[in-house]
């Protein structure tokens, strides 16, 4: 792969980890080409300019009578008929260890017009079920399954990429709950002013994710290309009580973010949100390439540090799905968590 690697200066910006980073530009034509090929193998399917749909592992295995997503058994979204997605391929602030994504790409600003919701999501759409047809002639696929998949009723914004880095993301959020589909978005929590955007054009749930216990964590774990994005975050944090359904994630990887489970406690106590999920990291994609698979937690691991927080935080487990290796956390149920189709 033809590319110029562009070596930095020590970054500045991490405070305990001086070490140089790499950024990958992409200058020409063809390392573009070169770039939008290697997404395609490892199964992207590339939307407009900037945008992105890749089946998931549990769409397909639900399909084939296999397994769900936890998201079903939490909050009752049916797999088969979830679209993941992303608004900004390549576009990310942060470069988190446990990340999928090829983090030496990472671009903070859009290179010329952003796509307009409408067509991010018929693109999109179209991507999804082009893919799907693999599955029709499958002796494990049911007719009526397959049938379903081809009516999408929930899209989830947050296959790669920090969404809010698109800047119409409010506008499509508002495009996909206008066609009666239901919007997950998942953010990284350092960009509150397009949170506060997303508080008139509300997605059916909000996640934000919280990345480590503390700043010196955060800056280790996640190496970010921007110097207030801690301060944002907690920012971000604050804003969750304006929304119908709020999420804080935590993605937990031994050696990095998985520990103190007081101090994530301490963090979320006095912030207005519905649940909490506390999940395990999966070296998968290019993750795999920066984790040793031993840093993944076991379920037991993820429920005894989830038990620690609940205590700090005043929270009680919910639900738990072994299999995903996450557990649920709230301070009371909703009867509307599991949502109704």
């Amino acid at each position: 792969m033809e590319t110029m690697i562009v070596e930095e200066k020590p970054n500045v910006l991490i405070k305990f980890d001086t070490r140089p980073s790499k950024i990958v530009k992409l200058n020409t034509e063809n390392q573009i080409d070169v770039r939008r090929k290697a997404l395609e193998k490892q199964g992207y399917r590339l939307v407009g300019n900037h945008s992105a749909v890749k089946v998931c592992f549990w769409t397909k295995n639900s399909l084939r009578d296999d397994g769900l997503c936890y998201k079903n058994k939490f909050y009752g979204i049916e797999s088969s008929r979830c679209i993941q997605m992303s608004s900004v391929l390549d576009f990310c602030n942060l470069r988190c260890e446990w990340c999928w994504r090829d983090i030496a790409y990472s671009d903070l600003r859009f290179k010329g017009k952003a796509d307009s919701p409408k067509d991010i999501v018929e693109g999109c759409m179209d991507a999804h079920k082009k893919y799907l047809q693999g599955f029709k002639g499958s002796s494990k696929v049911t007719e009526e399954k397959f049938y379903n998949a081809m009516k999408p009723m929930h899209f989830a914004i947050s296959l790669t990429g920090e969404v809010t880095l698109y800047p119409r993301l409010d506008d499509l959020v508002e495009e996909i709950n206008d066609r009666g589909m239901t919007t997950f978005v998942v953010t990284n929590g350092t960009n509150p002013s397009m949170i506060k955007k997303l508080i008139k054009k509300q997605p059916t749930q909000l996640y934000i994710t919280l990345p480590a216990p503390d700043e010196e964590t955060y800056i280790k774990s996640c190496k970010p290309l921007t110097n207030d994005s801690w301060q944002k975050i907690m920012e971000s944090l604050k804003l969750l009580r304006h929304f119908n359904r709020s999420v804080i994630r935590l993605t937990l990887t031994k050696n990095l973010n998985f520990l103190n489970p007081e101090g994530y406690g301490n963090l979320v106590k006095d912030v207005d949100f519905d649940f909490l999920e506390v999940k395990a990291a999966m070296p998968i994609g290019y993750a795999s390439r920066r984790l040793d698979h031993n840093q993944m937690c076991l379920h037991k691991e993820i429920k005894d540090f989830s038990e620690k927080l609940a205590k700090t935080a005043g929270l009680k487990i919910l639900d738990e799905e072994e299999r995903s290796r996450v557990v649920l956390l709230g301070r009371k149920d909703r009867e509307d968590r599991i949502m109704k189709f």
